[in-house]
């Protein structure tokens, strides 16, 4: 028997013990069948085993996020705000679709997402852990085993994408001791055809933003165009509506308290076999100096968005994907304290070194391995501080993520292409290319300039070893970082897409030689990151080598079936609608309705449309409203485990049928990437009702509602 405390930490290896902890891979699925039938499961077990059949076929990956399949005409379902770059994109001041939201007349009204959107339908998924493993040696370097993972990899991607359209990755589960490898469909035209107004789907902005009770419309369906041909094609006016070959069918009866639920997505990553060296360095570093971080960050974003109509539009996806991290953070912050969670993993890790030690061929197996991989650890986190500075550079300022991707790209190229870095490779120039040209709709030069500051002036409050050689330089040379910034903005040479697409075709001797300030600073920075990666590489390859042994002994510790952590493939879970007790005293019951959407109304974020709160008045009488609510239904809670990645999953009923969208978890559940507590841990879904209710009565998309319930 486990030491009470120790069952409080692992996860719950077997379903029986709990059948709502765990992301699971389809194929674990029917040795759970008969514990899942007992909780309410009507669909045989073994039809969830299959990523391509009927309903996981339906599930695909927008790559932030996952959407499905619900007509045979391509038409798919997801969260608004896992849109909004693609309405941000169509936004113009004359047409503020990220603001307004959207509905299509007629699929020739529908908008085009952009270049950089994608959606991806699994087709295959191949064990490959031998190919990956076949070139391991008992004693070689650390950055040799590494290298042997990359480059058995690339060839086993590249030898997959020679089929045409087809995107393929290799993956690894439980820490690098199994890979598959995953091929899907690249579908390259991406139309949306409903988005509510902003006001709708994130109804009580972050105010509301992992709370509960919630009353949020966050639905969007797109739809998948392809060539005449059938094939997926570059966006054209001739692109003809995909067919998938499933969808999901839509349940307009919805749910009710106590019905077993599942869902299909594709979650990003969770921790849940994480060190306590790994916990208590979130807890003290990644998190609460995150909160700083993007509170600046925010700070200077908004400012410029009060004050200018076009930054608004321009920056309302990065300020909104700011604020939900920073939100992120404050909960984790929070939860790790609630919940103890470094404390239950110090007393997790004392257990298993005991456990270890009591059997000589455990502690030969297990104890030096686990003992360098805590050193190994120490290391690695050792520069987290200067690292998330580093790679903020690129992304807070556009341009000069263009120029350090474009001198990346540059040095690369002069490599044999499966010698070159993963995302720098020839099937990657497309994609990049793409983002270059989506950049227009989103650059304001102003913001721009002033973010790059903020994390300027950071990386010059970093401790001395953790400096940016570089770039300490470069604002030494100039006389402090505004000046640094003046004549780096003073360039207009990457304003256009047009520049941007002829500085990624230029070669690495050219780009070395430019008197262009952005190159300049891009090539003495990426210079200096070189000699990193290398060292990273090798610490890699000492964690590809050393967290397989922590896993095997965490297996063997507490025998049974083990989920992996969440890595960006396709999962399922498992769970019932139900509410939970935050605190003594209080019970959230796991429904809410338009009513209780009335009653918040007012000023933003809580501003719902006039139209809305008018038709609301009625909805008692709508086909929609739920008989034991006399309302139409919102948002509901669920049991099920959930996270980022896993926004517009789509929440199935006992019989596989569409009766809503995943798009949140709880406040008391914000640490569950880390740790699942069954007591807590509640997703937040978006009730297919109200999206149907919405269609029919407020945005004028009947259209859409007959097609995807054919009534």
């Amino acid at each position: 028997m486990l030491p009470a405390l120790l069952a409080l930490v692992l996860p719950l290896w077997s379903l029986n013990a709990h059948a709502d902890e765990g992301m699971w891979l389809p194929e674990q699925v029917p040795g759970m069948g008969a514990p899942l039938q007992q909780q309410g499961l009507t669909l045989d077990a073994a039809r969830l085993a299959d990523p391509m059949g009927d309903p996981l076929g339906a599930v695909v990956s927008l790559g932030n996020c996952t959407a499905s399949f619900i007509s045979a005409d391509g038409l798919l379902g997801t969260n608004g705000h896992c849109v909004s770059a693609y309405l941000e994109f169509a936004s113009d001041p004359q047409h503020p679709y990220a603001r307004d939201g959207f509905v299509a007349a007629d699929r020739t009204k529908e908008l085009w997402a952009g270049p950089s959107a994608r959606i991806w339908v699994t087709e295959k998924i191949e064990d490959v852990t031998s190919k990956i493993t076949a070139k391991f040696k008992a004693k070689m370097k650390d950055v040799d085993r590494q290298a042997a993972i990359d480059t058995a990899s690339k060839a086993l991607v590249s030898a997959c994408e020679k089929a045409a359209n087809r995107r393929c990755q290799v993956v690894p589960f439980y820490d690098g001791r199994e890979y598959e490898l995953i091929t899907r469909l690249e579908i390259k035209d991406v139309r949306v055809a409903y988005v509510p107004a902003e006001s709708v789907y994130a109804f009580g902005g972050d105010v509301d933003n992992w709370m509960w009770p919630r009353q949020c419309g966050d639905f969007a369906l797109l739809r998948a165009y392809v060539a005449p041909d059938g094939n997926p094609a570059a966006h054209a006016d001739t692109n003809v509506p995909y067919h998938p070959p499933r969808h999901l069918n839509v349940q307009p009866a919805g749910v009710k308290p106590g019905d077993f639920v599942m869902i299909a997505g594709y979650p990003a990553a969770t921790f849940r076999y994480r060190t306590a060296l790994e916990a208590q360095q979130a807890v003290t570093v990644r998190y609460p100096e995150g909160i700083t971080f993007l509170n600046a960050l925010i700070t200077t974003a908004r400012g410029f968005a009060r004050t200018d109509p076009d930054a608004a539009t321009r920056l309302q996806q990065s300020i909104s994907n700011m604020m939900n991290a920073r939100k992120s953070y404050e909960g984790m912050l929070d939860n790790f304290l609630a919940s103890r969670i470094v404390d239950r993993k110090v007393a997790l890790e004392h257990d298993l070194d005991a456990w270890i030690a009591a059997d000589p061929k455990r502690t030969a197996t297990y104890a030096a391995p686990i003992a360098e991989l805590r050193t190994v650890l120490t290391t690695d986190l050792s520069t987290f501080r200067r690292d998330r500075l580093f790679n903020g550079l690129s992304y807070t300022s556009k341009l000069l993520g263009v120029a350090l991707t474009s001198y990346r790209w540059a040095s690369e190229h002069e490599k044999p292409d499966s010698a070159r870095d993963s995302g720098f490779q020839e099937r990657d120039l497309g994609d990049i290319r793409d983002r270059f040209s989506a950049i227009d709709r989103s650059l304001h030069l102003a913001s721009d300039r002033a973010l790059l500051k903020v994390i300027l002036d950071m990386t010059q409050q970093l401790p001395a070893d953790q400096r940016i050689p570089p770039l300490d330089a470069w604002v030494q040379k100039a006389g402090g970082v505004d000046k640094a910034l003046d004549a780096l903005y003073a360039s207009t040479s990457l304003g256009t897409a047009e520049a941007r697409q002829k500085l990624l075709q230029s070669s690495k001797k050219d780009l070395e030689a430019s008197s262009d300030p952005w190159v300049q600073l891009a090539v003495s920075l990426e210079t200096w990151q070189r000699g990193v990666r290398a060292t990273d590489k090798a610490e890699n390859g000492a964690l590809a080598r050393l967290r397989p042994v922590y896993m095997d002994a965490l297996r063997e510790f507490h025998a049974g079936q083990l989920y992996p952590d969440a890595n960006g493939t396709l999962r399922l879970s498992f769970g019932q609608v139900a509410g939970y007790s935050p605190q003594d005293g209080v019970i959230y019951t796991p429904q809410t309705v338009l009513a209780g959407l009335v009653r918040k109304a007012g000023d933003a974020p809580f501003d719902a449309p006039a139209s809305l709160l008018q038709k609301a008045r009625a909805a008692s009488t709508s086909p929609y409203a739920d008989a034991a609510l006399h309302d139409v239904p919102v948002n509901f809670l669920t049991t099920l485990d959930n996270t980022g990645g896993n926004s517009g999953s789509p929440t199935l009923n006992a019989k596989g049928e569409l009766v809503g969208f995943v798009f949140d978890r709880n406040w008391d559940a914000v640490a569950a990437d880390w740790i699942y507590d069954k007591d807590s841990t509640r997703s937040i879904h978006a009730d297919v009702r109200y999206l149907l209710w919405l269609l029919t009565e407020v945005d004028g998309g009947q259209a859409l509602v007959k097609e995807m319930t054919g009534a």
